[in-house]
This record gives C-alpha cells, structure tokens and sequence, in this order.
C-alpha cells in the first residue's frame, strides 16, 4: 500500500550510493550503474579509490538479482596496468564492450 501511494503521489526519494569500503577480494564482484565487473586481480588501493570516485562499489548482497551488463575478463587489467593519467580513457574504452548478462 505505501509503495502504490509512493508511486501515485510521485514521493520516492533516490537513494544514495553505499559507502565505498574496503578493497574487494579477488573473486567479488564489483558494479557501477548497471554495469558489473569480477576482480580477477588484486586491486591496489590507489585504483579503488579512483574507481570510487568513479562510481564503482562492491555487491552489498551475496545473491544479486539485479540485471546487468558485464565487461570481460580483461577489463579490470586493463584498468590496472594503465598509467593514473590514461585512468579515465581506459575507463571510457572499456564501459562501451559490457554485455548483457545471461541468467
């Protein structure tokens, strides 16, 4: 019921990202929008807080349902091995190759 009148009376509120966190382990998943991304490297500190900054956050569920898009397995290297100054058009390069998820 609140949520119809939610919905009828135009009163959602957007909600605010979730803090940033601590570095996410090899093997999780981080998102940014609807665009998700598996940590197959260890992520040195400096590029997560730039991907923070970026919008990038850890899954805050273990089991996600949303839908989203995934970049491949090379994405994260990319970003990785690029020099801090080329950070952002790497980061424009590769959020364009995320395909649809399959369930």
């Amino acid at each position: 019921m609140k949520d119809l009148l939610r919905t009828v009376f135009s009163i959602r509120q957007q909600r605010r990202a979730p803090p940033a966190g601590p570095v996410p382990p090899v093997g999780a998943f981080i998102i940014r929008k609807d665009v998700k991304m598996a940590v197959n490297q260890p992520i040195p500190r400096d590029l997560w807080n730039w991907m923070v900054l970026s919008g990038w956050r850890t899954i805050p569920v273990k089991k996600d349902r949303r839908k989203s898009m995934e970049l491949p397995a090379g994405a994260l290297l990319e970003l990785i091995s690029a020099h801090p100054t080329e950070r952002d058009m790497v980061h424009a390069r590769i959020l364009p190759q995320a395909r649809e998820q399959r369930a």
